[in-house]
């Protein structure tokens, strides 16, 4: 009788053992996929903060560049301002200066304006007229 309790102590440990490795596999395939899209995941991640870093980097020496060519063109716009006023100085009398100061300040004058006067009519009641 020990013989075959002995033979169905061994099947039946022989059985365990394949569920078990069947389980183990099992889960060591659905656990590596997990692992798997983890990572994915965590490459993706990875690449869009790489990307993010550069645009802004970009972004940097953007605005750090228009604002020297801003500076330069202010600088230029000084110097043309100096060279027209003493070149005015040099080649006009004072009294074209006189009359193109004139001139300019009636042109000032004439501008048209960016609004009007009074009200335009557009909400105006209706059941007025």
């Amino acid at each position: 009788m020990t013989a075959e309790w002995t033979v169905a102590v061994w099947g039946a440990i022989g059985a365990a053992f394949i569920v078990g490795l069947f389980f183990g596999v099992l889960f060591t395939r659905f656990g590596s996929r997990n692992i798997q899209k983890q990572q994915q995941v965590e490459a993706e991640l990875k690449n869009m903060k790489t990307q993010a870093d550069e645009q802004k980097q970009q972004l940097e020496q953007h605005f750090a560049e228009s604002a020297t060519l801003l500076t330069t063109l202010a600088e230029d716009y000084k110097k043309l301002y100096s060279h027209l006023a003493q070149s005015s100085s040099q080649l006009l009398s004072s009294e074209k200066q006189a009359e193109v100061l004139k001139l300019l300040q009636h042109q000032d004058e004439n501008q048209p304006r960016d609004y009007s006067e009074g009200s335009s009519g557009l909400f105006k009641n209706t059941s007025e007229n």
